[in-house]
């Protein structure tokens, strides 16, 4: 691999007891998926040159950073951005709920409380009298507009009909940890294939991610909304560090190179100074 430029699809999985990926499920389109790494360094400043130059550094942590940005609302991606848990709502009826005491007023949009699902048959009435359907208009949301209010004295109230739905309550479960994997597909670079071209592949797995609410939801814009999701990749103790793939993460080339090519060079030799990294104390379960 050379230039890269990468696009994919980003999956996410609930981890089993053995910290191994169950069933994936795809954000959606996904413009924007980061990994980032980052340390903690504590630094020493010599004293006796005059000068305080720095002659020793070590690491006192490791971190690591995962950034999702999806177009897609669907129920899966607002469970995981708002800590909340999809149900179904059952259909039902509304009979007489009352949306306004006084009379309407014409143009003016009214809603009430009660819907939850789309709404169908729907009857206006006026003090108990049904009100002449050509003088206003209910949408699929059961909200309310009248073209004619001559007569009207109120109460209002609205009967109908409303089809199941689903919902998504927010905050209903603890902090998610899911794993994380991108099908990369490098578009700087092209491979031949089975006798076909085809774009250089890349697989990168997030074993243990956690991932905050989202800080804000975009209802109302002039632009496409989004879904960002920001969290952490925390060290995955199911894996050993001696192994091959490591704790936290790792970068699958599907399309190596034909030679088999050494490393660059062997592995920074750690300081007798450096420690292990800080344990992390167990996450709660979802």
């Amino acid at each position: 691999m050379s230039l890269f430029s990468g696009q994919g699809p980003v999956f996410w999985a609930n981890r089993d007891d053995s910290g191994n990926p169950e069933e994936f499920t795809w954000f959606g389109n996904a413009p924007a998926f980061t990994l980032g790494l980052a340390t903690a360094t504590l630094t020493h400043k010599e004293s006796y040159t005059g000068n305080r130059t720095t002659d020793a550094r070590i690491i006192t942590e490791l971190t690591a950073t995962v950034n999702i940005t999806t177009d897609d609302f669907k129920e899966t991606n607002l469970e995981l951005a708002t800590y909340g848990e999809g149900s179904a709502v059952a259909s039902t009826t509304l009979t007489d709920v009352e949306f306004l005491a006084g009379a309407p007023r014409l143009g003016e949009l009214y809603t009430v409380a009660d819907v939850t699902g789309v709404v169908s048959s729907a009857v206006v009435k006026s003090n108990g009298t049904p009100v002449n359907t050509a003088n206003y208009t209910v949408d699929a949301s059961g909200i309310i507009q009248f073209t004619d209010v001559s007569g009207l004295t109120g109460p209002m109230t609205l009967s109908g009909t409303m089809a199941a739905s689903r919902q998504v309550g927010v905050f209903k479960t603890s902090a998610p940890e899911i794993w994380v994997r991108l099908d990369g597909l490098n578009t700087a670079t092209s491979v031949t294939r089975s006798g076909s071209s085809d774009f250089e592949r890349t697989i990168v797995d997030i074993y243990k991610a956690r991932l905050d609410p989202a800080e804000n939801f975009g209802l109302i814009n002039d632009e496409f909304g989004q879904l960002v999701l920001n969290g952490s990749a925390l060290v995955d103790t199911t894996k050993s560090q001696a192994s091959a793939m490591g704790q936290f993460a790792r970068f699958i080339y599907l399309d190596p190179p034909v030679a088999a090519f050494p490393s660059s060079s062997s592995s920074p030799s750690q300081s007798p100074s450096a420690s292990a990294s800080p344990s992390h104390s167990a996450s709660p379960s979802t």
